[in-house]
């Protein structure tokens, strides 16, 4: 006969096989664990409690009946031996219902000896209620006949039975106690074995996973070369006839395939690099033509000339005796040179304030009486010294003016309020405009979260956007009422000009 070939396994088979014995054999001793707890120690464990109760339970009749005996019935401490009976009472009930009564686990002796136990000690309490209720009544002589006549005899026979119960206990706890020992050592030398298993089992799989570990950390040491760009580092070693010799043989040609790639992408790189260089030169070429052109362009609309001219025409109207007119140029004026001179992100509250009268008074050469704007400034702000972002107010009144007051026939009145509140700067824009419906107010304050590029309410979508870079605590809230108005509420931090003076300073 030839000799048998059983297949080679795999590395991960082995590990697979070593698991699952090891596994097995926990199981087991999980089982024989749970085997002994279930039948041999909470078994002696309940034959030791029900032994200890039997004896308490006749310690308690005991010390009852020894107070009756000891009692002196006719000038006796009554209120004593009454309580004595209600406490001993209290007690042995408590132990008798805890003597153990199932067939299955005690003898039939011993569960006859516990029902004749039972049934006497129902006798004797009824005898000690009635002897409890003359003693309360004062008639010490009939409690002490119902002791010699009932009471006494009683507990002689609940006596007899309890201690035969307990010696019964006693005799069959040692017989099962033999028994359930001789078993648990059973178990004991079969826990042995399985830990022995488990201890082999585990041994291998460590050595297993420890040899699969050592082939990973190679590859992945390996790897990290690669991913350095290190082509020339050694092989990895290919002789075992398992999975990690299949990987470091894949791996291997895996490099030297990396490696000739590498080198031709070098080689390309070299000529794009090259191509590149040229591509820079002629688009830096197009790029400085393009700022010329720019260049041409923004001369032609210099600030300085538009400023120039709006002067001139002050001039002559000033000339001509055009009040008006030349106020209304004079408010323009200002206001672009506010609008394209001013590069500071932080400017006075005092500027912002001076430039929406300059608005106002543009606005209101248009609309003329349907328009009013009243201030309503807090002692506390000191206009001047407290700076705000440049154009934070003009938008805002603006969009109250040309949304809210605009549609509505017999005008309105825009009222802006200014006050410190804890701590931060709270402005409040409110018109009694024509408001809006809930729908438009809700993709209104959307549109404040997430802006679009385009549309209308673009400048308040800047305000908006502006505040919240200052923290979650600062921002725009608007709050409107179809048919009542509009109020745009800004919560920004309050800086003051010399603290910004002394951050520079530091």
């Amino acid at each position: 006969m030839g000799r048998i070939r059983w297949p080679r396994m795999t590395l991960l088979g082995r590990i697979a096989l070593f698991l699952a014995a090891f596994g097995a054999a926990m199981a087991l001793q999980i089982g024989i664990g749970y085997y002994q707890t279930k039948y041999v120690l909470e078994p002696l464990e309940k034959r030791s409690e029900s032994i200890q109760t039997i004896s308490q339970f006749l310690n308690d009749v005991e010390a009852c009946m020894t107070a009756l005996e000891n009692h002196r019935w006719d000038y006796g401490d009554t209120a004593a031996l009454i309580e004595t009976i209600q406490e001993s009472r209290r007690r042995s009930a408590a132990h008798l219902g805890n003597i153990e009564m199932d067939l299955r686990v005690v003898s039939e002796e011993q569960y006859l000896l516990a029902n004749a136990a039972q049934t006497t000690y129902r006798t004797l309490g009824r005898t000690l209620n009635s002897i409890v209720a003359e003693l309360q009544s004062g008639r010490s002589a009939q409690a002490s006949k119902l002791y010699y006549s009932s009471a006494e005899p009683c507990g002689t026979y609940l006596r007899q039975y309890t201690q035969q119960l307990l010696e019964r206990a006693c005799f069959d706890n040692q017989d099962a106690h033999i028994r359930l020992t001789q078993l648990n050592e059973g178990l004991k030398q079969a826990q042995t074995v399985v830990v022995l298993l488990c201890f082999m089992t585990g041994t291998m799989l460590v050595v297993s996973l420890a040899r699969l570990l050592r082939s990973a950390a190679a590859l992945a040491q390996a790897s990290q070369a690669i991913s350095r760009g290190e082509f020339d580092t050694p092989d990895l070693d290919e002789s075992p006839r398992d999975e990690t010799g299949h990987t470091a043989r894949a791996f291997n040609e895996m490099k030297r395939s990396m490696k000739r790639q590498v080198e031709l992408l070098n080689e390309k790189n070299a000529v794009e690099s090259r191509l590149h260089a040229k591509e820079l030169e002629a688009l830096e070429l197009q790029t400085l033509m393009e700022r010329e052109k720019l260049q041409q362009l923004r001369s032609q609309i210099n600030p300085h000339f538009l400023f120039n001219t709006l002067n001139v025409i002050m001039y002559t109207s000033q000339k001509e005796g055009a009040e008006r007119t030349h106020a209304l140029i004079g408010s323009l004026s200002r206001l672009f040179r506010y609008a394209l001179g001013s590069n500071e992100s932080q400017v006075p509250l005092l500027r912002e304030v001076q430039i929406v009268d300059e608005f106002y008074a543009l606005y209101r050469a248009r609309f003329g009486e349907r328009l009013g704007m009243r201030w309503h400034i807090s002692p506390e702000v000191d206009l001047p010294d407290t700076l705000v972002p440049s154009f934070i107010l003009q938008p805002l009144v603006e969009n109250a003016f040309k949304h809210g007051i605009a549609p509505k026939e017999e005008g309105g009145c825009v009222d802006i309020h200014i006050q410190e509140e804890g701590g931060a700067l709270k402005i409040t824009v409110a018109d009694d405009g024509v408001g809006m419906s809930p729908e438009t107010l809700e993709a209104l304050r959307n549109n404040l979260k997430n802006p679009p590029i385009t549309g209308e309410h673009i400048g308040v979508y800047n305000v908006a956007a502006r505040l919240r870079l200052w923290g979650k605590e600062y921002g725009m809230e608007i709050e409107s009422e179809q048919g009542r108005g509009t109020a745009a509420v800004l919560r920004l931090p309050q800086i003051l000009s010399w603290e910004e003076e002394g951050d520079e300073d530091d």
